[in-house]
């Protein structure tokens, strides 16, 4: 349902990372949230999963639902391939999925309808007749997919809107009526296999009563919306002379809090899903022998919960030949499974077939009772499609998932993108209307990814030339990443676990430091708190409470000290060579914009601390990469070697073991300098005149660098 708050508030809550991978029965994902913006919001909440924690038995479940949620979407445009394929996607990737979660028709009725207190009864009847065939086909595509999948029709709640011109509110409430019996009456009471209907009317009323009223109605006290244990008696439920109290809103409109959602999902919860989901299932068919050829060959069967009946006639074996199930062990939740070709070799599937002999404790069949609605035909280990976060400052991550989560909101970004090669949302502006992030025409891959370049490499020590060390970034990341965390409430608190990697997003606007960066999580947070009212646990983060390093990794700051601002560096490295060779040039002082200075291209025989430059003749292709080499091996910058992955290599004091044979290749591995040889001659021992000259020696690099840094 389009309204440019939502906009605005959408593209502030730009925290919601994806989840880890599935190792277990913890967050296996079980339902798929699909449709406008009321599962959105859902999805972006994470409702189930924290509601379901609230059920002992299904506590650990997980959901989706970026890929298959568009906030503003139509009935009649989810009915569309774009769409229907994403929901395919998603159940081909998650095969533990069995719960749709559906809310679809709202923006079609809201949007479309034109109804007004004049519009002819037919003439609305035909129209949401038309919205709920557009439903029925996006139903009847999921159905078709796999035979365990259930699907839920969520019911909408009054709300705050106007359905008219002129119209009361007891008028625009009825038209809601209207169109909510309509689909009870299509897709609720049995009258559609394997489809449910959840009505909502009066719901928010319920649970916070009516404020509006005079005198105010308290909690508790309108009628609770009739579910299918009263035969959907009362219809409504709550008292349709008053709109949904503006507590449970957003945006004053349609949309509600995060803990008004959080109220839906334990409705549906309560109505359906909880059922569903204690139904026995099947969590994962993981082959064990390491040949996928051999004649013979065992799978870990893992059921959600432990099963008995479990017997050679509940699996099914196939493959190139003929295959047969040998035997079955095991008990409990888990069983292995022998599957034999007979003699013969190559893949095997091996299917579980379910004919309600499988149960569990209280004899409920494997899905349910009804045979097939608990098969399952997936083979291999299951992982969300997201990767795992590789560490708290995976920062490509963390964008990544941001994209996905944004999924649903595409269309009211004016373009903005949030995966790594195109996020810019540090550094600059944020408008509310129209929604959009300007950033400082940096990507932020780039300013963060310099930031964990410097943690990833303890020996970083530029301090010789003023520039950053590994342990000042180490500290302040440290500091900046805990202190983050605790201002979102601690890593069990709801932000946290509901927003993965949000306390990585804004550590690292924090330690980037100059003062566009540390203003980034204070608007995000800010706008946040209007959304969703920030639990009382969670701080607004301020940046006083921070270490930043602005004079390192901010834009104007120099995180080698070679007298070129990052942005400087930036501007000129990365057309010619992208992200690796900007941040290889930030945090070497050789390696400057526009300066390549040196002209020695031959080897030769040197002292022990001599500075050593080499440079690679001629015109070059600064964007065709470089990496020197010696004997053979790629060179690393140290404390003493600068340029490993530049046209110019400095040793600025030669060792004894710095001989040998070196050359330089391009990134496609193919030879553009060398080889030349170098040796280095042993330092004499040490007497009054060799003492002068190392006295003279340690002059020429001090003078070599000032000249460096001036330059």
């Amino acid at each position: 349902m389009k309204r440019k708050v939502l906009a605005a508030a959408v593209l502030l809550f730009c925290g919601v990372l994806n989840a880890t991978a599935w190792g277990g029965p913890a967050d296996v994902p079980r339902i798929l949230l699909v449709g406008d913006s009321w599962p959105g919001f859902m999805q972006l909440f994470r409702c189930f999963e924290f509601s379901l924690a609230d059920y002992p038995a299904l506590g650990g479940m997980g959901q989706r639902g970026s890929q298959t949620t568009e906030v503003g979407i139509r009935a009649r445009d989810f009915n569309t391939p774009k769409y229907l394929e994403r929901v395919r996607q998603d159940l081909l990737d998650h095969p533990t999925i069995d719960v749709i979660h559906l809310s679809l028709g709202g923006n079609d009725f809201v949007m479309d309808s034109n109804w007004n207190p004049g519009t002819p009864p037919e003439q609305l009847a035909a129209f949401i007749d038309t919205v709920n065939t557009n439903t029925e086909a996006v139903i009847d595509y999921i159905l078709a997919i796999r035979p365990n999948l259930r699907v839920a029709v969520c019911g909408y709640d009054f709300g705050n809107h106007s359905m008219g011109n002129g119209a009361t509110i007891p008028q625009s409430n009825a038209v809601w009526v209207q169109f909510e019996q309509s689909r009870l009456n299509r897709f609720g009471g049995g009258h559609k296999p394997r489809t449910v209907y959840i009505h909502n009317l009066g719901l928010m009323q319920y649970y916070y009563g009516i404020p509006l009223a005079t005198p105010p109605i308290a909690p508790r006290t309108v009628p609770f919306p009739g579910g299918v244990a009263q035969d959907y008696v009362p219809f409504p439920g709550g008292n349709p002379n008053y709109n949904t109290p503006l507590e449970a809103l957003i945006d004053h409109d349609l949309h509600l809090t995060m803990p008004g959602y959080d109220l839906l999902a334990h409705r549906c919860i309560d109505e359906f899903y909880g059922a569903w989901l204690s139904y026995p299932s099947v969590y994962e068919v993981l082959p064990l022998t390491e040949n996928p050829n051999a004649s013979q060959q065992q799978f870990r069967v893992t059921f959600s919960k432990p099963v008995t009946g479990v017997d050679k006639t509940d699996f099914s074996a196939s493959g190139s030949k003929a295959a047969d199930v040998l035997s079955v062990t095991g008990s409990g939740a888990v069983y292995t499974v022998t599957a034999t070709l007979g003699g013969d070799t190559g893949p095997v599937l091996l299917r579980v077939l379910d004919d309600d002999s499988i149960v569990d404790a209280s004899l409920t069949p494997l899905g349910g009772t009804g045979a097939g609605n608990g098969a399952f035909s997936h083979n291999g280990p299951l992982t969300f499609t997201d990767p795992a976060f590789t560490g708290d400052d995976d920062f490509d991550g963390a964008m990544f998932a941001l994209d996905d989560t944004f999924t649903p909101v595409d269309w009211m970004l004016g373009g903005q993108r949030f995966y790594p090669a195109a996020c810019d949302a540090n550094g600059g502006t944020v408008s509310v209307d129209p929604p959009s992030i300007v950033g400082n025409n940096m990507l932020d891959e780039c300013e963060l990814g310099l930031i964990q370049a410097c943690l990833h490499n303890p020996t970083l020590d530029l301090g010789a030339s003023h520039g950053v060390t590994h342990a000042v970034a180490a500290a302040a990341w440290q500091h900046n990443i805990t202190r983050m965390l605790s201002d979102l409430g601690g890593a069990g608190g709801r932000i946290p676990r509901a927003v993965p990697g949000l306390d990585t997003l804004l550590a690292g606007y924090m330690t980037l430091g100059n003062a566009q960066s540390t203003m980034v999580p204070l608007l995000l947070m800010t706008a946040i708190n209007v959304v969703i009212s920030l639990p009382p646990e969670v701080v607004i983060p301020a940046s006083q409470n921070y270490t930043p390093l602005g004079a390192y990794f901010g834009p104007d700051g120099d995180a080698d000290g070679d007298g070129a601002t990052n942005r400087q560096e930036y501007d000129y490295f990365m057309p010619l060579g992208g992200r690796d060779l900007y941040i290889a040039a930030a945090l070497d002082p050789t390696m400057k914009p526009g300066d390549q200075s040196v002209t020695h291209s031959t080897g030769g025989a040197y002292d022990q601390g001599a500075v050593f430059p080499l440079g690679i003749p001629g015109t070059l292709d600064l964007a065709g990469g470089f990496q020197w080499r010696r004997d053979g091996q790629p060179l690393q910058n140290t404390n003493t070697v600068f340029g490993t992955r530049w046209c110019e290599l400095h040793i600025t004091s030669l060792g004894k073991d710095d001989g040998g044979v070196y050359d330089c290749v391009n990134a496609n591995g193919q030879r553009i300098f060398g080889p030349v040889v170098v040796s280095v001659n042993p330092m004499p021992a040490a007497s009054p005149a060799g003492l002068l000259f190392l006295g003279f020696a340690a002059a020429v690099v001090g003078v070599w660098r000032l000249r460096r840094r001036a330059a």
